[in-house]
């Protein structure tokens, strides 16, 4: 079998829950198919890709019947490239990994199956942001764009031949949404590694800063939770680490690390306090798999199906969770060896990977539209 992803980014260096999520698939679909990658590479996150797309996301394109979000992503250069490798390479299976690359499904048609593997439901992300946003003004213009987003996604749930989302509840929401066809469920994988003893009384929380769930994540540390943590722990350090953090939050925070396992490895504890957003948290993952304690929301937990962590909805009693675990470390590293050995055995990579090419492969010759 032979597939070609589309990407909305070079999935590589491997530094963000996005990042990670394409690039353990796409290696995984590797050793089970002949797997060919093509990605944009938008300025913002610009890497060293000669084969990459380069294009300006920021630079608004006018896309009739397509949201500004999605409409920043077309690019003809992308569109000719995508022609060079349908000629070429001839895949069975063009799997699209996000809903901003929905406008060049016309391009990839000929494809026996076009898939769309979907890391959130995207408008629901936006819909949590404007629920949460207290400006009145910006409330109406996050509104705004959960609407255009949702008008979009709904209206194109049917029009590719597959859906492989990266959650059960992304998979149930887009059913309940009207979604009817053959959908496959493939979350991220992991890789367990083995961790270093943490730094004492040290609190971490990583992920793109330019991304607003974790922008509001980060203020509420900041603002809500940490103040309650040293009231009982005067001597707990608290580090934020994330990549293009906005100038309001840059001063406050460590920015963007080298690498990111190694301050996951560094932590006592990591903290997941998301209030809006979707798919899978990549990072709880991650932090799991390095045999870390971990303290999230529900939403900070969402579609990573374990028990072993600690789950707290608000200031006092996440704060209460941070505290409980930084002052029994023995505790912390029972809950933490018990989150590695639950992630190892529910996530492993290469059975997920082999789970979708037999899905695509189980998948009937479908009338091209």
């Amino acid at each position: 079998m032979r597939i070609l992803i589309l990407t909305p980014r070079v999935p590589w260096p491997p530094l963000d829950g996005g990042r990670i999520a394409m690039a353990r698939l796409a290696t995984s679909l590797g050793k089970f198919a002949e797997v060919e990658l093509l990605s944009l590479n938008p300025k913002k996150h610009r890497v060293d890709d000669a084969n990459a797309i380069d294009i300006d996301t920021a630079r608004l394109r006018f896309v009739p019947g397509t949201p500004m979000l999605v409409s920043r992503f077309v690019s003809q250069r992308f569109r000719s490239a995508i022609a060079e490798a349908m000629r070429r390479f001839q895949p069975d299976v063009v799997q699209l990994e996000s809903p901003f690359l929905l406008p060049y499904l016309p391009d990839v048609r000929s494809a026996r199956i076009v898939s769309l593997r979907s890391l959130n439901v995207e408008f629901r992300i936006w819909e949590g942001l404007a629920r949460n946003e207290k400006n009145p003004l910006r409330r109406l213009l996050l509104r705004h764009v959960a609407s255009s987003l949702r008008k979009y996604e709904i209206g194109h749930l049917n029009s590719v031949d597959a859906l492989v989302p990266i959650s059960r509840d992304d998979a149930d929401d887009f059913r309940a949404l009207g979604c009817t066809k053959p959908t496959h469920v493939a979350p991220c994988g992991v890789e367990v590694h083995a961790s270093a003893p943490p730094q004492p009384n040290t609190v971490g929380f990583i992920g793109s800063l330019d991304f607003l769930p974790n922008q509001e994540a980060a203020q509420w540390i900041l603002d809500e939770l940490w103040p309650r943590v040293i009231a009982q722990m005067p001597d707990a350090r608290l580090s934020i680490a994330g990549s293009n953090a906005p100038a309001w939050l840059a001063p406050r925070v460590l920015g963007r690390v080298a690498d990111a396992q190694a301050f996951m490895s560094s932590m006592s504890v990591m903290i997941a306090p998301l209030f809006a957003g979707g798919g899978m948290r990549i990072k709880v993952l991650e932090a799991m798999a390095l045999g870390k304690p971990v303290v999230a929301t529900s939403l900070g937990k969402g579609g990573v199906d374990v028990d072993q962590l600690l789950v707290a909805e608000d200031a006092d009693t996440f704060a209460d969770a941070v505290v409980r675990l930084l002052r029994d470390p023995a505790f912390a590293q029972r809950l933490g060896e018990a989150a590695r050995a639950e992630v190892a055995a529910k996530y492993d990579s290469d059975r997920i990977g082999n789970d979708v090419v037999r899905f695509y492969e189980e998948l009937p010759t479908l009338e091209k539209h």
